[in-house]
């Protein structure tokens, strides 16, 4: 069909099948022919071809919409869907009416408006299955309060916490996501359409209507830009990249946390597989998957910005490698999204071994120097000095902290100091205590039970508003459809 003109002899089959974009564009074939539709109805408001040649070339795309993909020849030598779809039409009515369907646009506008149109509806699904994940973190929260664990630093036991302060941290980094995939859509929600292979056209088009009648609020105005950008692609797999690196930092602690070594959670039989040698096994491949998938999104991303970083204005057939990297970041995210938010409905904590974990592993030290500090009135740098030097002893003679005394502390004061400290046997087995020690973390955002249940209600609060605006949007998106087709069938009737 292109080359009738500028180029005569035929593309070689493999060079066709090398530089075609047909596999990747069949996701994005109900968008062009929406927007072929669109086009049309402005064409004919705006008397740039007949109402006629309008109408029949409409009655073959609103065809094509119902029959769906499989009515299209996908050769590779048609280089792209837009080809495929304007050959279809030619074909439904004949060349002189199906060959205006590419008046006053380009395949440039085209594909920059397709690609935001499907990504606008594949970022609602991805926020709506990271908002599922949260609800599911938070709802595990809700029941464990008062689990106490060990919080970790360099991966060595810290201070006591609780599983719900540890599950609310994670709901926390994935609300953040989720607001960085709602500006990402934000981003994305501007029409290029008009803007044609680069500098406009000369016909009179109405560019907002044409973003209207696609559901689109704004226009890109510079038309390079408008053909040439993919920031809106490159902010959303970036948006995509840093979800998973979250999702992955929360599998790999229930990969560690389901070993015989911590045993501080029961992974479900139907998130596990078993070896095909060691019939004892039973292996965390949920939580290895989508460990596994944040380096992939690391290396869409890249991939990406490599596509992008020296690519001149505007439209460069380059950006059609772009492409499927967005495709399969959102494909991967959504997938481990789901996959996880099933995984955490179903996680069954430990609470005896995470608390024994918390209480054999000196993690109330810091508190007993608070307690010097508050209660005998040392500095609390020898403070810290006394409860070290403590610690170190109770370790190498092999002394467990619930076997430490008052008298420990006492000789482990004397060593430090030259002296003993003023401290009763009662408030030394208070600070040494790990639930208090949780309970007196009633800072903002501490893991204190009472501070954790408002942490979780304004999280949930929070969650329910965004599932609001993404319905919203999805509303207001699916609208647009249905009036794009129902503009259709009155003009072909």
């Amino acid at each position: 069909m292109l080359r009738r003109g500028r180029l005569k002899p035929p593309t070689d089959e493999m060079i066709s099948e090398y530089t075609s974009s047909m596999r990747a564009d069949v996701r994005i074939f109900k968008p062009v022919v929406q927007i072929n539709m669109a086009h049309i109805i402005m064409l004919a408001e705006r008397r740039i071809i007949p109402e006629e040649d309008a109408a029949a070339i409409l009655r073959a795309l609103h065809e094509l919409h119902e029959r769906g993909v499989e009515a299209l020849e996908l050769r590779p030598e048609l280089e792209d869907i837009h080809m495929a779809v304007e050959k279809f039409v030619i074909a439904a009515t004949d060349e002189e009416v199906g060959g205006k369907l590419h008046t006053a646009k380009s395949r440039n506008d085209q594909v920059a408006a397709a690609i935001r149109m499907t990504l606008r509806k594949d970022l609602l699904e991805v926020q709506a299955a990271l908002l599922e994940l949260i609800g599911n973190l938070i709802a595990l929260a809700e029941k464990n309060t008062r689990t106490i664990m060990p919080g970790y630093t360099h991966l060595q036991v810290a201070e006591p916490t609780t599983f719900a302060h540890y599950l609310v941290a994670h709901a926390s980094a994935f609300l953040r996501d989720a607001d960085r995939l709602s500006h990402a859509l934000e981003q994305a929600s501007s029409c290029p359409m008009g803007a044609c292979a680069l500098a406009g056209t000369s016909f009179p088009i109405d560019r907002m209507r044409v973003a209207r009648l696609l559901g689109f609020k704004h226009i890109l105005e510079n038309t390079i830009d408008a053909v040439g950008g993919r920031d809106f692609a490159l902010q959303t797999i970036s948006a995509l990249a840093i979800s998973m690196v979250n999702v992955s930092r929360l599998a790999d602690e229930l990969v560690l946390w389901g070993s015989a070594e911590f045993d501080m959670i029961e992974m479900p039989d139907e998130f596990a597989a078993t070896s095909s040698i060691m019939p004892q096994k039973k292996n965390p491949v949920v939580a290895e998957i989508a460990r596994a998938k944040a380096g992939r999104l690391t290396g869409n991303l890249v991939g990406a910005l490599a596509v992008m970083k020296a690519l001149p204005q505007s439209y460069n057939l380059d950006l059609q490698d772009l492409t499927p990297l967005l495709w399969d970041a959102i494909d991967q995210t959504r997938d481990s999204l789901k996959a996880m938010s099933k995984l955490m409905g179903a996680i069954e904590p430990k609470p005896e071994v995470m608390r024994e974990r918390a209480e054999m592993s000196f993690a109330t030290a810091t508190e007993l120097a608070d307690t010097l500090v508050r209660r005998a009135g040392l500095a609390f740098r020898d403070a810290h000095a006394v409860v070290g030097r403590m610690v170190a002893r109770a370790v190498k003679e092999h002394k467990s902290p619930r076997a430490l005394s008052i008298e420990d502390l006492q000789a482990a004061c004397r060593e430090i100091l030259g002296k003993g400290i003023s401290l009763t046997e009662k408030e030394f087995k208070e600070a040494w205590d790990a639930e208090k020690c949780v309970e007196a973390r009633g800072t903002l955002g501490g893991p204190a039970p009472k501070v954790i249940k408002g942490q979780i209600n304004q999280l949930r609060r929070a969650v329910k508003n965004r599932e609001k605006l993404v319905r919203a949007r999805a509303r207001a998106i699916a609208k647009a459809e249905t009036k794009l087709l129902k503009d259709v069938r009155r003009r072909v009737r």
